[in-house]
């Protein structure tokens, strides 16, 4: 988990309770005061890493494998193993710098521009084969959990729709 902020201290106690091991990474110190973070410094399963910064997030066709991280006290950057990384930091500007380079066209927000099915678009306009972006990515104004599960649905039926070669979304239920 990467921020100091409600959310991501929230994320991170729910992953306590699957996670053997949740690693928090914030660049300064939680406040003293602040009660949930202390609650989370005390869980058994959290390994906190203060004054660090999460510098790359690397992985395979399974997934995410590893990040490097940069503690201010040390000189030499480190590589911790893991399966998934939950990004909160505060700010309005989605972190698409991981797409520099690729065929995705991004609006003047930064969010990644997306068709009614969730499918990516290029500078072109056209559709990025098989590339689909939900939630924060997209920077909507709405910034609700139920908004990117919303995306998620409509992304996973698309997605099928791709995978399966089909023209149109296959419902389960017809309107009589």
């Amino acid at each position: 988990m990467v921020g100091v902020n409600r959310e991501a201290i929230e994320e991170a106690e729910h992953l306590t309770k699957f996670a053997s091991t949740v690693h928090w990474i914030t660049q300064t110190d939680p406040k003293a005061d602040d009660e949930h973070a202390q609650a989370l410094l005390a869980a058994p399963n959290v390994k906190h890493w203060s004054k660090t910064r999460m510098l790359e997030i690397e992985g395979d066709n399974s997934g995410v494998t590893q990040i490097q991280l940069k503690q201010k006290s040390e000189e030499a950057d480190e590589l911790l193993k893991l399966e998934g990384v939950f990004i909160y930091v505060a700010g309005s500007k989605p972190m698409t710098e991981f797409l520099e380079g690729q065929d995705v066209a991004l609006k003047e927000d930064g969010g990644v521009v997306v068709d009614d099915e969730m499918q990516c678009e290029n500078v072109a306009g056209e559709h990025v084969e098989g590339v689909y972006a939900i939630g924060d990515i997209r920077n909507t104004p709405y910034k609700q959990v139920v908004v990117a599960a919303s995306d998620g649905c409509i992304a996973a039926m698309s997605i099928d729709k791709y995978l399966k070669g089909r023209k149109s979304i296959k419902v389960d239920w017809v309107h009589q």
